[in-house]
């Protein structure tokens, strides 16, 4: 509970911080499509999981909305936003996580 959020939330900004810096204006976004089912291993308990990813990161990670789906499909899209490094390594951590996860 308490204690990880405050321990996770400090080192957490400071690096967003600095690959806010490194990245410059070289913001890219990437697309992934996952299950319906793996949107909770995704996002976590009170989207605990998927802070976590961002912190780790550096990475902005958002899951779309229950309506938003990949077309003939009940896939939801996860984007990822940030500098080209942070970006491929939040892509990285959710294929650790949904393995199964597409690009789109």
């Amino acid at each position: 509970g308490l204690d990880i959020n405050s321990f996770g939330g400090l080192p957490g900004q400071h690096g967003m911080q600095q690959g806010g810096m490194g990245g410059g204006a070289g913001q890219i976004t990437m697309k992934l499509a996952i299950a319906e089912t793996s949107v909770g291993i995704l996002v976590g308990k009170a989207g605990c999981v998927i802070k976590e990813l961002m912190q780790i990161s550096g990475a902005n990670i958002k899951v779309s909305q229950k309506g938003e789906v990949v077309p003939g499909t009940t896939n939801r899209f996860v984007s990822i936003t940030g500098n080209p490094v942070a970006a491929n390594y939040a892509q990285m951590l959710v294929l650790q996580k949904v393995p199964d996860a597409t690009s789109v």
